[in-house]
């Protein structure tokens, strides 16, 4: 026998105490509701107005808990540029998960029905090079146009061909040689057009390489003077002629424009200087006045030529 004939029963009973968790109360966690949850009806916001949480367009507003501002502190270092990036999560409310469930299960269905495809959430955005891709697509396009009417005329053809084979074998000898000759008659027209067509792109080909050698040439060798070689003698003497002119014009002006003769300061001059120079001065102005006069005169007079027949006009009608 031990000294502790309880130890038995009482072992077990303190170990189970000690390795029980104490139990939960009966009580609900979630009463009363916090100040963050919606409003419990007619809750349906247009929009997300705070500005750490960006809200994907497919996500409903309603998912997200009323904020009190858009500078409203989510949680401890929750925000774009803190810590903790994940700031929606202090945004939710007790619905929220069932909100998210309902736009997952819409998103699905969508895709079910455009065949497995992705809806177009976003619009996507314009790659480099929009321009060139689209004259690239616009003439893609254009070829697929091309052959698909190619294709629906060789099937009219065909068509029509079935069509006449089976009246070919209901016609007579003489309509038979009728329809060949209308037959030949249409295959020369068409080689005959055909030949015309390449003979015309040929000649505007010719034109255009005429004219795009006529352009180089008047660019690169502009027509000059005659040549000298082909030029007469009473020619070469002409040209010699204005070139000496051109020459002794380009020489004076040189001349004129680097030397111009300049007149002495007055007040550098001595007596005698001045003396000249105020008899020269006085004889230019005499000579001014004197031609201002002549011109004067002259026109006076032609006044008065142009006058007098007509008053002698007058008078003879008179008389």
């Amino acid at each position: 026998m031990s000294k502790y004939p309880l130890r038995p029963f009482i072992q077990p009973v303190i170990l189970r105490r000690l390795s029980d968790k104490p139990k939960l109360s009966n009580k609900p966690s979630n009463t009363p509701r916090p100040p963050k949850d919606p409003p419990d009806e007619g809750y349906q916001p247009t929009s997300v107005d705070h500005e750490g949480i960006d809200v994907a367009p497919f996500v409903r507003p309603s998912s997200f808990r009323q904020f009190s501002g858009p500078d409203e502190k989510l949680g401890p270092g929750a925000g774009k540029a803190l810590p903790y990036k994940n700031s929606s999560y202090f945004g939710y409310h007790r619905f929220s998960f069932m909100e998210l469930m309902v736009t997952t299960v819409e998103l699905r269905d969508e895709r079910r029905l455009d065949g497995g495809l992705q809806a177009a959430i976003e619009a996507d955005e314009e790659p480099e090079g929009g321009e060139a891709q689209l004259e690239t697509m616009k003439k893609l396009e254009g070829e697929c146009d091309a052959i698909l009417a190619n294709q629906a005329k060789k099937a009219e053809e065909a068509k029509a061909s079935a069509k006449e084979e089976k009246c070919l074998q209901a016609m007579s000898d003489e309509e038979l040689k009728e329809w060949c000759k209308k037959k030949e008659e249409d295959i020369k027209k068409k080689e005959q057009e055909k030949k015309e067509d390449i003979k015309k792109k040929e000649q505007e080909k010719k034109e255009d390489i005429k004219k795009k050698e006529q352009e180089k040439k008047e660019a690169t060798c502009a027509p000059k003077e005659k040549n000298i070689q082909d030029m007469s003698d009473e020619e070469l003497k002409e040209w010699c002629k204005k070139k000496e002119e051109d020459i002794k014009k380009k020489e004076q002006e040189k001349k004129d424009a680097t030397c111009a003769p300049k007149e002495k300061n007055i007040q550098d001059m001595n007596d005698e200087e001045l003396k000249v120079w105020c008899q020269k001065k006085e004889e230019d102005i005499k000579k001014k006045e004197q031609q201002n006069k002549n011109e004067e005169t002259k026109n006076c007079k032609e006044k008065e030529a142009a006058e007098k027949p007509k008053c002698e006009t007058d008078e003879n009608k008179k008389d």
